[in-house]
């Protein structure tokens, strides 16, 4: 496991909490509207986590939790050390995640590791559908797998969904809010342009009145709606 890059304080990535950021290298997937390329394939690049943990350490006077997100972290398989070494500090820790990897989802939450999870949702679980927006063949049943856990597990949760024109419509976007529906909560992303895996995705973004009517047809869905990036 890499550490690509560490934020000493976000106050967006955990609404309510002082957090801080840790960004893990490598990704399993190779999503075209992907805004961190440089976080997609694992780095030489290596933050040192002794340092960081020493941050944390130090300051416990205003940090309440670390968001341990990437790249994948799941494709680690030191995960698991990485969120017990946060818990030691007594922080609280959330996890970003795309899902493909249930069973670690699953171990981490029956070990108390983790206290929040974003899972990010690309498109509806349609293999096609979700093959365009993942830029490579992805099973989505584990996806649904990584939804029913998070359903049954009483952590919270949060569906995180980009609005990228070309990869969601209107249409669409309701048959994904089906795929999530009851959820705890949803983050509508803003679909930012200037820096993408692929660079032909270099394309206009929905104006934020397309945003509004989505966020206001996913109340019907899931039981909170922020849209983000404007």
């Amino acid at each position: 496991m890499r550490i690509a890059g560490f934020v000493k304080t976000t106050l967006q990535d955990w609404e309510g909490k002082s957090a801080c950021m840790i960004l893990l290298s490598g990704c399993n997937f190779r999503c075209p509207c992907c805004n961190r390329p440089d976080l997609v394939i694992e780095s030489n690049d290596d933050v040192d986590l002794s340092s960081i943990l020493r941050y944390i350490k130090d300051n416990r006077d205003f940090l309440e939790a670390a968001v341990i997100s990437g790249g994948e972290p799941t494709i680690h398989d030191d995960l698991y050390k990485l969120a017990g070494e946060i818990k030691k500090l007594k922080l609280k820790v959330k996890l970003d995640t795309n899902g493909s990897n249930p069973d670690m989802l699953d171990d981490l939450i029956g070990a108390k590791l983790v206290d929040k999870i974003c899972i990010n949702i690309m498109s509806p679980l349609d293999p096609e559908q979700y093959r365009k927006a993942a830029g490579i063949d992805v099973d989505t049943g584990l996806i649904r797998r990584s939804l029913a856990i998070l359903k049954e597990s009483g952590v919270s949760y949060e569906i995180r969904t980009a609005a990228v024109p070309g990869i969601i419509t209107h249409e669409s976007f309701v048959r994904l809010l089906r795929d999530v529906d009851d959820s705890d909560s949803m983050i509508i992303q803003q679909f930012d342009p200037r820096i993408t895996l692929d660079p032909k995705m270099n394309i206009k973004p929905y104006p934020k009145p397309a945003l509004v009517k989505m966020a206001e047809t996913a109340k019907g869905y899931v039981k909170r709606v922020r849209i983000r990036g404007f």
